[in-house]
């Protein structure tokens, strides 16, 4: 019994120092079409979007996280203030709009969740 006692108290050290993960997200976390998680690129680009010449975000969704794989955001996201020069995770909600305006989108994205923001 006193030589099982210091695995014991080893494994218990190691995993009471182990990191909580609690807080992090993935895109399995939310397998629904009207939630999800983009990544938002610290700067926006030149775009043609439903008001004419704009500046659109450059975003990467779910299993494109992390590649060299970007795409034009044309809408805006209800709730998310953006700054220059910072890479987000955000945690956003799609809502389709029924009827919407001539030239105008027919989905709404809110943000549910700022999950990281950091300087690039």
């Amino acid at each position: 019994m006193k030589k099982i006692l210091p695995f014991y108290l080893i494994a218990i050290f190691i995993f009471s120092c182990t990191e909580d993960k609690s807080d992090v997200f993935s895109c399995e976390d939310f397998k629904t079409e009207d939630e999800f998680i983009i990544k938002v690129k610290e700067n926006k680009i030149q775009c043609t979007g439903y008001e004419g010449q704009t500046e659109c975000y450059l975003v990467q969704r779910c299993s494109k996280i992390n590649t060299e794989e970007w795409e034009y955001f044309y809408e805006q996201i209800e709730g998310f203030t953006y700054e220059p020069g910072f890479v987000y995770e955000l945690l956003v909600a799609k809502e389709s709009i029924k009827n919407p305006p001539m030239d105008m989108p027919s989905v709404k994205y809110s943000l549910r969740r700022e999950l990281s923001k950091k300087p690039q």
